[in-house]
Order: structure tokens, then sequence, then C-alpha cells
């Protein structure tokens, strides 16, 4: 789990997100392409890398499969850019948030959920 949670690319993640929105929430500073697109590339990384490293705490080599991870894309995809912006004035849906996401899920699944080379010391 400790290692999950210090892979390079999750803290970058992580430490993008907390400077974006302490740029925004705390000094009112909106960069346009940051404040629309960072948060959804971001978000799948930082999530599942969370999920993942409970799965780590039990089991330390897992990994998990596209049939975990696909959901939740689907899910983040279909809430925020179907669902909420039929509901709520104050969001909109757009295609590149989506590919945002599909990016991010990318990123997650191919460097921090990479899978782990076994040796056999023989």
């Amino acid at each position: 789990m400790k290692r999950t949670l210090s892979n390079p690319i999750f803290l970058l993640a992580v430490l993008l997100a907390a400077i974006n929105q302490t740029l925004e929430k705390g000094f009112g500073i909106f960069l346009p392409v940051i404040h629309s697109y960072l948060d959804d590339l971001l978000c799948l990384p930082i999530v599942l890398t969370l999920g993942l490293a409970v799965y780590r705490y039990f089991w330390p080599n897992y990994r998990l499969t596209h049939s975990h991870t696909l959901p939740v894309l689907v899910v983040y995809s279909v809430y925020f850019e179907w669902y909420l912006p039929k509901g709520c004035l104050l969001v909109t849906s757009d295609i590149f948030d989506l590919i945002a996401y599909i990016i991010g899920w990318a990123i997650f699944n191919y460097s921090i959920n990479e899978k782990k080379s076994v040796s056999l010391n023989v």
C-alpha cells in the first residue's frame, strides 16, 4: 500500500489537483483550459490509486483489471457528462471532459497499475 501511494505519478496528480484547487478556491484564479479539464484528467488516477492501495494493503502485488476500472470510468463519465448536466444549469457536458477521463484512466492503467515483474531466484 505504501509504495502505491508513493507512486510519483499519483503524487504529481495529487499535487497538481491541490495547486489547482488552491488557486481556484483560495485565490479566485481560473486558468481557462486548466480549469476546464485538469480535474477531469486527474480524477481517475487519484480515485483508482486510492482503491488500488486498499487492495494492496491485503494483497501487496494486486493489480486492478479492466473489469474493475472500466465501470469507474463509465460511472464518472455518465454521471458528470450526462446525468448532472441535465439537472443542474451550472454544469455543462463537454466531449473533451470525456476525453480527459479516458486519458486519466489510461494513465492509471498503464503507469500506476502496472504489472509487477516476478523474479524467481533459482
